[in-house]
């Protein structure tokens, strides 16, 4: 046996069990320390909370205070027509404000149905061109009163006041508007009858005040801003809310009781609203861009100095076609993303998912999302919905492949030569129609000191297509789809390895079965269509998303002459949205031919996925808990040709104490089970029992220092094992500072870590292909800081810095034996096989010795990726809906030493390494035409 496997094979029958206990053991004991300080904390103060009200006292308040309480409420409030000017200073002087009150507010958390501990008063007044808010929140400690800064649309605790507007009073759609006593703002769309995307921005105003009695809200949000119906006479849905944090009180307009579902639908009518034709508004935003990009390039490189500047200009629109109807549309655009993505390791064969965050494409956003409306739980155990408009494919890195060559022009995103979009209503449809045309990218290379130039992106056009209709009620709803992407297939590098054309559609819906809301399903079915080359379409055949050359996948029909690809995916889902039971089932399947990856995100075919969960909660508060609750769970997963996958069952529970500190966890069970993707392409393996725990907890978000922890642990029957391990921490020193620390630390020990695949007609028993496999410790360290520092509500400096750390130290390389077993062939020991270095230090490896079998080479798959990360944003709101960005990104990367994980070295290696310095400036300006 080889020397340089001997330590392996010790590690293996030595020390496997010690390595296994000590996790066990560091779990338990985290475990245990976690709880102590979880129930210590609540036991010591549950019967005095911060509000000097006693916890147990809380649910006898909630039924005495609501006899004859509730009876106060109105299912209708009137706004004022203003016949002068709201002057928005804050001081609540003007004659509309001196009118008799609105409504009442009701407390629905903490003590439900219950008075507020103060008095709100508010108003609704209109003009031809606005809505208005003005609000007096009383209070007897003004000192108290929690002001914050933060940037637009971040959430801190603090007080807040909200406005939200049904304003087609449909029962599931709206638009929000918030303000706290500092002046920060923010706003979304509310959609699902309670959800809500905060990535929805309106240029509105606000002003804010606080006095010795309390704080003053006046707030003016122009009608441009949003939707509504062409009516001579509007109804719309209303819900004042205010939040006052030292109390963790929520008083509302409207009341829900604490075991009950629905939001919008509760909404009191808005009335007295008449008139109101407002111009079909013109918007524009030009925007100016400046960028600096000082690189560490070779000095030979023809194509970069090391030090470059850029420059742009560009143009979005948008066009109200009518009151609930808008046009928007951008000329030459700016996709440049000013927050930049964290760093990953992906040792999977699926790709990672990023969010969306460029402003053209998150805007409106919630009218292309599909399948997932109707139910307040969408819960899924192995599986991700198909997403047929994935935006950030749009734009993406060119796909061709780049030529061989000494020198290679940088590559950035695929320029988007225009892109427009119809959101809104058209009747009572929602409708939203996009399309964006990208370029022709090619990249200028050089070999050999002769230059070149090869396309690496065709010219494209994405298309999508969103209709939705709602009943009245908002109790059921059906919704249609489409999306098509074509590519100009002139060249043919690009007619071989893309598709020419794809498209896909679907059905979606709801339905509320009782009048009370209590059970619903929702359900979609979509079909997918893709056409292109023998060559591309064999790719898709053989992604990792199908494997269709899998040789024990009879029901797979896999064709390399094939010019398209077809297929469908489909879901149903049965939810109970309220009550102190919980149930949530589901039964979804994904065809082995469907591909909606040109404009969508298909994580994987070719499966049948079904779960069960079900549980109870306690909503009503106690002298130790606000609420608890547990649920178990059971799932199964299979291939379309029958043959489990995945299942397994466990269950997952929380606890909210009495001082609003929280802990749960999960423990899962998978028993021993087929795995028919381990060997990626290959056959099937048999994979060993797998066992998991998690444990996290929260602390009083309200407080200066706020604790995220958790912790995780996971083995199976093989011995391979691991923990994972990390904790949020919050420290606001001042009201406008914020620091956010989320360290993390992973580590796992895999005894079949794949790593490759070499074909060998020999290898009868796998089919005529060696699956490589090998042990492999893996080790990785994270810390994410973030920086918040907010001057003013329209002036914020943010900070985002990340170094990561991750080694992977593979060892006894081996072989996958036969299918339906989780047995190896380890190289050295079994089988007369050899396993030598070369002078490169891969693995050369002779199957079978002095047998038939030719060696072959593999490299070492040992890495050590250290990565730093560094995104500083300045941003100043200079006046309303125009904006100034100033931004520094660094990026630093070495890859020394793989294999070995040491921080203090690495640490010292990754500062010391070059880094990549971009600067960027970036002016907009909103003209209201």
């Amino acid at each position: 046996m080889p020397d340089i496997w001997r330590t392996g094979r010790d590690r293996v029958e030595g020390d496997q069990r010690q390595r296994h206990s000590i996790r066990l053991a560091r779990a338990g004991l985290l475990w245990l320390i976690c709880t102590l300080l979880a129930v210590a904390g609540p036991m010591a103060r549950a019967q005095e909370t911060d509000d000097g009200h006693s916890a147990g006292d809380t649910e006898a308040a909630d039924s005495d205070c609501q006899n004859g309480y509730l009876e106060t409420l109105k299912t209708s409030v009137r706004a004022y027509r203003l016949d002068e000017p709201i002057n928005l200073d804050g001081v609540l002087d003007e004659a509309v404000w001196q009118n008799p009150d609105t409504a009442p507010l009701v407390q629905n958390d903490p003590d439900n149905g219950c008075p507020p501990r103060h008095d709100t008063d508010w108003w609704i007044a209109y003009d031809d061109e606005a809505i208005y808010l003005g609000a007096r929140m009383h209070d007897s400690a003004p000192d108290s009163i929690v002001a914050r800064k933060v940037r637009r649309d971040d959430w801190t605790q603090s007080d807040w006041l909200f406005l939200n507007l049904d304003t087609f009073n449909d029962d599931r759609n709206g638009f929000s508007f918030r303000v706290n006593p500092a002046g920060s703002i923010g706003d979304a769309y509310l959609y699902n009858d309670g959800w809500d995307d905060d990535s929805w921005d309106a240029v509105w105003e606000v002003a804010t005040l606080i006095d010795d009695g309390g704080w003053n809200v006046e707030m003016r949000i122009p009608f441009s801003q949003i939707n509504f119906p062409d009516e001579e006479e509007q109804v719309w849905g209303i819900n004042v809310s205010r939040r006052t944090v030292r109390y963790n009180e929520r008083a509302e307009l409207m009341h829900r009781p604490r075991s009950a579902s629905g939001y919008i639908r509760r909404f009191p009518d808005l009335l007295g609203i008449n008139g109101i034709d407002p111009q079909r508004k013109l918007e524009l935003l030009p925007y100016l861009t400046a960028r600096g990009e000082f690189l560490n390039v070779d000095p030979e490189d023809p194509f970069r100095s090391g030090a470059d500047a850029y420059y742009n200009a560009g143009l979005d629109l948008k066009y109200g076609l009518s009151s609930n109807l808008n046009l928007t549309a951008t000329f030459n655009p700016d996709f440049g993303q000013v927050e930049v993505d964290p760093a990953v390791v992906n040792l999977s064969d699926t790709e990672t998912f990023y969010s969306e965050k460029r402003p053209f494409f998150v805007k409106d956003a919630n009218i292309f999302r599909f399948g997932s409306e109707g139910t307040n739980n969408n819960w899924s155990f192995n599986w991700m919905d198909p997403m047929l408009f994935y935006s950030r494919r749009v734009g993406r890195t060119p796909q061709l492949s780049r030529p061989e060559a000494d020198y290679l022009e940088p590559i950035g995103p695929t320029t988007i030569l225009g892109a427009g979009k119809i959101s809104g209503k058209v009747g009572d449809n929602d409708i939203g129609l996009l399309t964006a045309l990208t370029s022709q990218e090619m990249v200028r290379y050089q070999s050999d000191g002769q230059p070149g130039e090869a396309i690496v992106e065709p010219l494209t056009t994405y298309s999508v297509m969103r209709l939705k209709r709602t009943t009245e009620d908002g109790g059921r709803g059906i919704g249609v789809m489409a999306t098509s992407t074509w590519r100009d297939m002139l060249d043919a590098k690009a007619r071989a390895e893309l598709p020419a054309q794809a498209l896909s559609g679907g059905l979606d819906g709801w339905l509320t079965l009782d009048d009370d809301n209590v059970w619903a399903v929702r359900g979609y079915a979509t079909g997918s269509y893709v056409r292109g080359t023998a060559s591309a379409i064999d790719d898709l055949q053989l992604s990792s998303r199908r494997y269709f050359d899998r040789p024990q996948a009879p029901h797979i029909s896999y064709d390399p002459q094939r010019t398209s690809l077809s297929g469908w995916a489909a879901r149903g889902m049965l939810n109970k949205q309220s009550g102190n039971i919980t149930l949530n089932t589901a039964l979804g399947g994904v065809s082995p031919g469907y591909e909606i990856n040109d404009l969508g995100f298909l994580y994987r075919s070719d499966r049948v996925n079904w779960h069960l969960a079900t549980g109870y909660r306690w909503l009503e508060p106690n002298k130790l808990f606000r609420n608890r609750g547990f649920n178990l769970a059971a799932y199964k997963t299979w291939d379309f040709g029958g043959t489990p996958d995945a299942g397994g069952y466990g269950g997952f529970w929380h606890t909210v104490f009495a001082n609003y500190w929280a802990i749960g966890g999960s423990v899962f069970y998978n028993p021993e089970r087929n795995n028919i993707l381990a060997t990626r392409g290959g056959p099937i393996m048999r994979v060993p029992e797998h066992r998991e725990f998690e444990l996290w907890m929260d602390t009083d978000t309200r407080k200066a220092i706020y604790l995220n922890p958790w912790f995780s642990v996971w083995d199976t029957a093989s011995g391979s094992n691991g923990w994972n391990v990390g904790c949020r921490v919050v420290v606001k020193p001042t009201s406008d500072i914020e620091l956010v620390f989320e360290p993390r630390y992973n580590q796992y020990y895999d005894d079949s870590q794949w790593v490759t695949n070499q074909d060998d007609a020999l290898m009868t028993a796998t089919f005529g292909t060696r699956h490589v496999f090998a042990d492999m410790d893996f080790k990785q360290l994270s810390i994410g800081t973030r920086i918040n520092w907010t001057f003013t509500p329209k002036l914020t400096l943010q900070g985002y810095i990340q170094p990561l750390f991750a080694t992977g130290n593979y060892w006894r390389l081996k072989e996958f034996a036969r299918p339906n077993t989780y047995v190896f062939d380890v190289y050295g020991e079994s089988n007369n096989s050899t396993v030598d270095r070369d002078e490169n230090g891969d693995y050369v490896i002779d199957p079978d010795g002095d047998g038939p079998a030719e060696p072959f080479t593999v490299s070492d798959p040992n890495f050590n990726f250290k990565s730093l990360k560094v995104n500083i944003v300045l941003r100043w709101e200079y006046r309303p809906g125009s904006t100034f960005y100033l931004v520094w990104t660094q990026d630093r990367v070495d890859f020394a030493d793989p294999g070995k994980f040491n921080v203090r070295r690495d640490a010292r290696a990754l500062v010391a390494a070059p880094g990549d310095n971009i600067f960027m400036a970036k002016l907009t300006y909103w003209f209201d035409l």
